[in-house]
């Protein structure tokens, strides 16, 4: 997006004289600066050559550049009738049946990214959860050979809040089902639930406590009943005792 762009967005919206010299004066400045950044950049003094912030204009511009993918103005669009989190669900959607991607792009590579664009939308495409908080979106198979999501989690999804990590399960269940997955089957393996339950007293214990203690029974009924797995990377160096080799 240009200056010419960032001015004219706002044109049309009714305001003072005033205010819209204060906004263009902010343009300006701002793209000033970031044309002596690049300058600067391109020198290669730096370790990197490029500029690695995005000048975005709002939220449909924001989550559009963080994931290099045109959806900013069937976003915007979406969002004038629907809250964030149908618009997420709706665009998520849209991406996991192949709009918006190349011809080539692989189903994962497809839920991927869905997953992802939805979570940066319900979170407004500013924290670093959808980039870094979810750290790969995996097809695997059940015992019965049918095909499940799986959605591995990390450390940053803190950044996007409780509720909004929860909602992260939701728009992978929704995808999912739009692409004909079938649900994801716990303990069809191994006592998954069991080494669940495992490692999360092992993290109370050793690691940090938590703000409410979740009943064993709770976390069974959780996930043996997730339509999606929950996975996740290595946090502490800490190892199970009666659930290894899983």
């Amino acid at each position: 997006m240009s200056e010419n762009d960032a001015i004219s967005r706002i044109s049309g919206i009714k305001m003072p004289d005033y205010y819209l010299d204060y906004y263009s004066n902010l343009s300006k400045d701002t793209y000033t600066i970031f044309e002596h950044a690049a300058m600067a950049k391109s020198t290669l003094v730096d370790s990197s050559g490029i500029i690695e912030p995005k000048i975005a204009f709002d939220l449909a511009d924001r989550v559009s550049k963080m994931h290099d993918i045109d959806i900013a103005e069937p976003l915007r669009e979406l969002l004038k009738i629907n809250g964030k989190e149908i618009s997420a669900l709706i665009l998520s959607k849209e991406i996991a049946l192949g709009k918006y991607l190349q011809k080539d792009a692989t189903l994962e590579e497809k839920l991927d990214l869905a997953v992802r664009v939805g979570l940066a939308i319900v979170t407004e495409g500013v924290t670093i959860a959808p980039l870094q908080g979810i750290s790969e979106v995996k097809i695997k198979k059940n015992k019965d050979g049918s095909e499940y999501l799986s959605v591995s989690i990390a450390g940053p999804m803190r950044s996007a809040g409780g509720t909004e990590s929860a909602v992260t399960i939701l728009i992978a269940d929704h995808v999912r089902k739009a692409v004909g997955l079938s649900k994801y089957q716990a303990n069809c393996f191994d006592d998954e639930t069991g080494r669940f339950i495992e490692e999360l007293r092992i993290y109370e214990r050793e690691a940090s406590s938590f703000q409410f203690h979740i009943l064993d029974e709770d976390i069974e009924h959780v996930i043996s009943n997730l339509p999606v797995e929950l996975n996740g990377v290595d946090t502490d160096p800490f190892e199970v005792v009666n659930h290894k080799g899983m």
